[in-house]
């Protein structure tokens, strides 16, 4: 039985996806809604355990992520995947806070308010190969100095889980660090 995609955009599935091995951008748009797909496994998972009351996958546009029911507070989880390239001084993955586009009217409004979402999930595919992911409460991220009201682009991601500090391997845990 043919996959819905193959009769929405009238191909194969084998066509589908040798189109996106050409295009390295649409690579990185599928790597973005996989990370998103795994991320709504793990949380459903959560769900299912009674460890979270609820969760919704908000693919919006402009939306957050998801919106994640936790001890009776809505809280607004960002997904995002490591980059391939890492820091070298200390040794550390990276990952780009920035939102797709800029607004309508062509301000600069890519940048991530500190207040905009309570957690972060970063999958490590990109370094790991693997869907696995780090979370951390959005309140240990570096701000800008510039513009102390939004979140620096570039963040540093531990690669050793030893040195994990504020970043944490079990969602429930960063979920618990965001202040009330």
């Amino acid at each position: 039985m043919a996959h819905p995609l193959e009769k929405i955009l009238n191909a194969s599935a084998s066509d589908i996806l040798t189109a996106i091995e050409k295009e390295f951008r649409a690579q990185v748009d599928v790597k973005g809604k996989l990370a998103e797909l795994f991320m709504d496994r793990q949380l459903t998972a959560l769900e299912e355990a009674g460890m979270i009351q609820g969760h919704v996958w908000q693919d919006i546009d402009g939306k957050p992520d998801f919106i994640v029911t936790y001890k009776g507070r809505d809280l607004v989880l960002e997904c995002k995947n490591i980059r391939n390239e890492t820091y070298k001084k200390p040794p550390s993955f990276k990952v780009e806070l920035q939102k797709t586009r800029n607004s309508m009217d062509g301000k600069p409004t890519r940048g991530y308010g500190i207040d905009e979402f309570d957690v972060l999930g970063v999958a490590l595919f990109n370094q790991t190969g693997k869907w696995d992911y780090l979370y951390i409460a959005t309140h240990h991220l570096e701000r800008r100095p510039d513009f102390a009201e939004l979140l620096k682009v570039m963040q540093r991601v531990p690669m050793e889980s030893d040195s994990l500090g504020h970043w944490k391997a079990d969602p429930i845990e960063a979920f618990n660090d965001v202040p009330l």
